[in-house]
């Protein structure tokens, strides 16, 4: 599986309608958001910084992520996930909505 930056989003942003701007972390930690993910259904889902991503394929072995809002998550994963201390049920009700994703993305711009 290989990580391939999309350019409406991430710099150099090359598309003729950018889209919303990845953070500055993210093109350096995508790839290791790919390899630590587990599949759901046919996309990946990862966590970092209490934020589900999702990685979809786009190619034979390219995928592109963004984040997700928890409630787009399968119940068993974050059962887990919960189970396991990765998240924590905080961390779902703050990141539990789109538009709740859309402030994340921001804020996760300083994070790292």
């Amino acid at each position: 599986m290989r990580y391939l930056p999309s350019p409406k989003h991430c710099e150099p942003i090359t598309a003729g309608k950018p889209g919303t701007r990845c953070p500055r972390w993210s093109a350096a930690r995508a790839q290791q958001l790919l390899d630590a993910s587990e599949k759901m259904g046919e996309k990946r889902v990862a966590t970092r910084h209490a934020v589900a991503f999702i990685a979809q394929r786009t190619g034979a072995a390219v995928w592109h992520g963004y984040p997700e809002a928890w409630d787009k998550i399968d119940a068993e994963i974050v059962a887990r996930w919960l189970r396991e201390g990765v998240i924590r049920r905080k961390d779902l009700r703050q990141w539990r909505t789109r538009e709740d994703i859309r402030r994340a993305w921001q804020e996760l711009d300083d994070a790292e």
